[in-house]
């Protein structure tokens, strides 16, 4: 008998561990950039956030892809056990309560709206649409908010068509989810993204599991604070996603740092990183001595002989210099 217990006390050890190491599986679309998509190199914002979840708990991890057009289809695999982990989710009142058998962890970042507009003599603010022609995407946020204000909007079916517009020059800016604008502004040069500061239209977004899996969505949130520091930044700026509305902690921005801001991630961040403290090929911009005409005419003329190269003609000098602002707001020292 003794015998016996010993082997079912090694053997109840043995489950326990095996639990221990937890594999994800994320149920995610295979072409929806910049959210997600079968891609070895840019696999979206939302896969590489739930691969890091997962890293920082220790997990394997992996994705099932399936199509998430249809909400009810997508969110019947997570209920059927096919994946662990759900991400993009709106965490409102609304859309939890309709999800009885669902739980929910986050949020990771906040889905607001953002106007794009040619980079030199664009669009700084709401109120800068007045006179001329917006484009939106048919049945959206966006498209709700021009049409509220009484703006002269174009409607477009889909927001391929919504840019292609832009770059055209069909409409003179766009308001759409900053997710889209930011990749947008990514890939194209001579534009860029400003986020509105819009409480009422201003969305967190976070991550589901089954509601039986009330563990993982502990460790879930847990794992979302660690990475809020450097790691959750930086990969949501890689597609030029701002994860949030204050620097470190402090007092909300300004219109002007809040465009500044935006400038910076789709412009500088991808070498000086998203908290503007440098990488191997770029300097710490918390270092620069300099005075703002200083700033202006590195950034503007570059530096010979480094990878900073000249951005005269595609970042006005205004902008150039409201972000040394909102760079010394990111600073301790600045922010005194």
């Amino acid at each position: 008998m003794r015998v016996v217990l010993a082997i079912a006390a090694v053997l109840a050890a043995i489950a326990i561990s095996d639990a221990e190491v937890r594999r994800i599986r994320l149920c995610a679309d295979p072409s929806n950039l910049p959210f997600s998509a079968r891609h070895e190199t840019q696999p979206g914002f939302e896969v590489e956030v739930a691969r890091a979840i997962a890293q920082t708990l220790g997990a394997e991890f992996d994705v099932h892809w399936v199509p998430t057009a249809r909400e009810m289809v997508a969110l019947r695999q997570l209920y059927e056990g096919r994946c662990d982990l759900f991400m993009g989710l709106p965490l409102t009142p609304a859309f939890r309560d309709d999800k009885p058998r669902l739980t929910f962890a986050g949020p990771y970042y906040v889905l607001r709206q953002a106007i794009v507009s040619p980079t030199v003599g664009g669009v700084r603010g709401l109120d800068e649409l007045s006179g001329k022609v917006v484009g939106v995407q048919a049945m959206t946020l966006g498209d709700h908010l021009v049409f509220q204000h009484g703006y002269n909007r174009k409607v477009y079916r889909n927001a391929e068509e919504l840019f292609t517009g832009l770059a055209q020059s069909e409409v003179d800016a766009t308001v759409i989810d900053s997710p889209l604008a930011g990749w947008f502004v990514t890939k194209t040069a001579g534009f860029r993204a400003v986020e509105l500061s819009d409480p009422a239209r201003a969305l967190p977004i976070g991550a589901a599991v089954r509601k039986a899996d009330a563990d993982l969505k502990q460790q879930i949130d847990e794992a979302i604070q660690r990475l809020q520091g450097a790691t959750l930044p930086m990969i949501l700026a890689r597609y030029g996603i701002a994860p949030g509305s204050t620097p470190s902690g402090g007092t909300p921005l300004s219109a002007e740092l809040r465009a500044a801001r935006s400038t910076y991630l789709t412009q500088c961040s991808q070498c000086h990183g998203a908290d503007a403290k440098g990488t191997p090929v770029a300097a710490n911009l918390h270092g620069f001595k300099g005075s703002e005409e200083d700033f202006l005419r590195v950034v503007r003329n570059g530096r010979p002989g480094t990878p900073m190269t000249p951005w005269k003609g595609l970042i006005s000098d205004d902008d150039i210099r409201a972000i040394v602002r909102y760079v010394k707001q990111l600073s301790p020292d600045g922010a005194r």
